[in-house]
């Protein structure tokens, strides 16, 4: 499994200010295991077919053909043995872009001026993204997470080998005589070592305070701590040597660590609206947080997981009507996906929590800017 895993917040943006026609988005689940995933690929063509078939209504056959043959070539790109659990493809204005994500989507074909990535933007919010260092002194390496997909940074500062002196080393010792201590010296050289793993750190991941658990034995992760700049949010420091296992062996690993501060930030949440209820800057009303989010007064909103609706809008009496069928014309057929959109486009957080966790609102709530 490669990058396309991922999309991180740059390449996210640059799909979503791409404009032009046809600018093509497929997107559908996709099956992890065999045999359910033997379907996958003959589903994809059913909706290649519904591009050209739509497109022949409005384009020349030339132009139809061309678009047509860049989706078929784009799908014997895709691992289909390797699939998640969602799969969204972008292809247009020069893009050709392959998305595997870990939660599932709602199959569908769209053609417009813009590409359709709300499935990638919340999908990646209802997904923890974190990052694994796991230190040593013989290469520090770096780690990616979203979810449980976890995936090795390689790039020009990772991994980082170590290159100082140490001990039993003939061609770089460690000093000795009389009057040194080769072990002061030796922490000494693993410290400016770390110090190189921090700067390195900060060019990959930035400075926004990122998720950063912490893997090494006791000593390294001690002088790292020293060393370290104070911009990252620890999730864990988790003790071991893992210089030499898989992404796999980290990721299971780092899952009880991970989990724990799920349920710490779900807890953090539910209290910051308790607080803004007392002050009454929270709503619990759907149509309310429609029109706030796309106001941008939106600062929290708190969903539990898992939970959709879908509803009819009503511009002029600023209402949501429930509706049983999303498949209704007019019908908006994820209300909480626009929402939850929304909110992250004017720079809101999101957050998610077990049912039941929101009294005195059901199963949605938002806290307000003013």
């Amino acid at each position: 499994m490669d990058r396309h895993t991922i999309v991180l917040p740059d390449e996210l943006e640059q799909l979503r200010s791409r404009r032009g026609y046809p600018l093509v988005t497929i997107a559908m689940p996709t099956h992890r295991a065999f045999p359910e995933n033997k379907q996958d690929p003959i589903r994809f063509k059913d909706l290649v077919r519904q591009v050209r078939d739509r497109l022949a209504q409005e384009l020349s056959k030339r132009e139809v053909e061309r678009v047509h043959e860049q989706l078929a070539t784009l799908a014997e790109r895709i691992d289909w043995a390797h699939t998640l659990d969602g799969l969204v493809v972008f292809v247009g204005d020069g893009i050709e872009r392959i998305v595997y994500l870990p939660v599932t989507v709602r199959e569908r074909a769209i053609i417009d001026e813009t590409f359709a990535t709300r499935d990638l933007v919340v999908a990646q919010s209802r997904l923890l993204h974190y990052w694994v260092v796991v230190l040593s002194t013989d290469r520090t390496r770096l780690l990616e997470g979203y979810g449980d997909h976890l995936v090795e940074v390689e790039s020009e500062h990772f991994p980082l080998p170590y290159e100082g002196p140490r001990s039993g080393d003939p061609e770089n010792p460690l000093p000795g005589g009389f009057g040194k201590d080769p072990s002061k010296y030796r922490d000494e050289q693993y410290r400016h070592y770390f110090r190189r793993v921090d700067e390195a750190l900060r060019r990959t991941i930035g400075t926004q305070h990122p998720l950063l658990v912490v893997i090494g034995v006791e000593r390294n992760r001690a002088l790292f701590a020293e060393v370290r700049s104070q911009q990252y949010e620890i999730v864990a420091e988790l003790d071991g040597s893992m210089v030499t296992a898989t992404p796999h062996e980290i990721a299971k690993l780092s899952a009880p660590a991970l989990e724990s501060y799920v349920e710490r930030r779900a807890v953090a949440a539910v209290e910051e609206l308790a607080r803004a209820i007392k002050t009454g800057l929270y709503t619990c009303s759907i149509a309310e947080m429609w029109h706030f989010s796309q106001e941008g007064r939106a600062d929290l909103l708190i969903v539990e997981r898992d939970y959709a609706v879908a509803g009819r809008w009503d511009a002029d009496r600023r209402t949501f009507t429930i509706v049983e069928d999303p498949t209704e014309p007019g019908v908006i057929d994820d209300v909480v996906d626009d929402i939850i959109e929304a909110t992250l486009d004017h720079k809101g957080r999101v957050v998610f929590v077990p049912p039941r966790a929101l009294s005195p609102c059901e199963h949605i709530a938002m806290t307000l800017r003013y």
